[in-house]
């Protein structure tokens, strides 16, 4: 019976959200430019690429997820409101990485939006998404409580691109940067969550993280930034320390209370995230097969650290990840 339920499911959440993808695609294409019209600027091109890719994924792939908990999709303000919050953290990126502002600046928008004074079009842009969502929110106090340890983690990252950094350090760094940066979309919802979706939503942001660290080893390496994937020695260790994340998330799944059945399309959803994360580890363990010794990745070619998703390999690989970890 679960395996017909999850072959309808996952080829129902396949097409749906490469449907819905396309579709908030072009709805993000006609906002931004009207946006940029507005405040009269432009965006970089890498930027508006960055924020139409994430939102329109994120919406059908995380935020329907959720919904479907409470068996319902996403309505129009708040795929808007998800819409702003990539713009802020997109453009916020940017502040940080190429340090167009400082970290007291930074601060001052974010924190104290009202008194700031924009001089371009990323600080307008950027400063009136931020009130756009702030002014939402029905509980600002814990809304700017997580947004202030999100800020804290972003300064503390920069720690990163120091060779010195333990492992220790950067594991706390990144589950603060990746769980906060997930947890601020939950308080876009029209709908309330409880606190167990409230740690679902943490639990998946520092498992984004890790994901994302794994499919960008190429060009954190090539920038000096230090990250957990980048320092694998033995690829099993990391692969059960990887399974430990899933394990704390499902963990909370199940304590969703909710019938099983009722939690189905969530649980193949977030574990079809979550299985991204093993397509690039086990890419990782046949790289170390080949060498026969513990994992240098300085000494691997970027051609061989690329993970194609399109690859039907990897895709086949997907699905039966998805069936493992969804039963």
């Amino acid at each position: 019976m679960y395996f017909l339920r999850f072959v309808y499911t996952i080829f129902y959440l396949a097409f749906y959200i490469l449907r819905k993808q396309k579709i908030e695609s072009k709805k993000a294409s006609i906002i931004l430019h009207n946006l940029e019209n507005k405040f009269d600027g432009k965006f970089d091109v890498r930027t508006l690429k960055k924020i139409k890719f994430y939102y329109a994924l994120k919406v059908p792939a995380i935020y329907d997820a959720f919904l479907s908990l409470h068996n319902r999709n996403s309505n129009k303000q708040e795929c808007e409101r998800l819409l702003h919050y990539f713009i802020c953290s997109s453009i916020f990126d940017n502040f940080f990485d190429r340090k167009e502002l400082t970290d007291e600046e930074i601060y001052a928008i974010t924190f104290d939006s009202e008194n700031f004074k924009p001089k371009n079009f990323n600080e307008r842009i950027s400063l009136q998404s931020h009130l756009f969502i702030l002014n939402f929110v029905t509980d600002k106090t814990k809304y700017l409580s997580v947004l202030k340890k999100e800020y804290n983690a972003q300064v503390q990252s920069r720690r990163q691109f120091d060779v010195a950094i333990t492992n220790s350090e950067i594991e706390e760094i990144t589950k603060a940067k990746g769980g906060n940066a997930v947890l601020l979309c939950s308080f876009y919802l029209d709908t309330s969550q409880s606190e167990i979706e409230n740690n679902c939503w943490v639990q998946l942001g520092v498992i984004i993280q890790f994901i994302n660290d794994l499919f960008d080893m190429h060009r954190d390496l090539q920038s000096g930034l230090q990250t957990i994937p980048n320092r694998i020695k033995n690829i099993e260790d990391f692969k059960i320390y990887y399974f430990d994340l899933i394990s704390n998330l499902k963990n909370e799944i199940n304590n969703i209370d909710l019938p099983k059945i009722n939690k189905l399309q969530f649980t193949i959803s977030i574990m079809g995230i979550c299985a991204l994360g093993l397509i690039a580890i086990e890419h990782l363990k046949k790289l170390q097969t080949k060498t026969g010794t513990s994992l240098n990745l300085n000494t691997i070619p970027n051609k061989d650290l690329i993970i194609d998703m399109e690859k039907k390999s990897n895709l086949w690989q997907w699905v039966k990840t998805v069936y493992q970890l969804s039963k």
